[in-house]
């Protein structure tokens, strides 16, 4: 994050991470992506709590295919 890059690929960013890391991190990912300078995240996450806190564009992918995309607006009981 120090070289300020335009994108940021993360996999499973709060994986090992404590609650309040973890909310920490994702406050500063979220903000990123909400900036006016065109930068971007990318991450991916099992954790479905997450996305619902700090929404966006979602894709799911099933079987190495992306089977949905989402702005937004996001039935959670469906997807899992």
């Amino acid at each position: 994050l120090l070289n300020k890059p335009d994108l940021i690929l993360a996999d499973e960013p709060t994986g090992n991470l404590d609650p309040d890391t973890s909310d920490e991190l994702m406050k500063l990912l979220h903000q990123i992506c909400n900036s006016d300078d065109g930068k971007a995240v990318i991450m991916a996450t099992h954790n479905y709590n997450l996305i619902k806190k700090y929404p966006g564009r979602t894709v799911k992918c099933e079987d190495t295919r992306l089977t949905e995309a989402q702005q937004e607006e996001i039935d959670f009981d469906q997807l899992m």
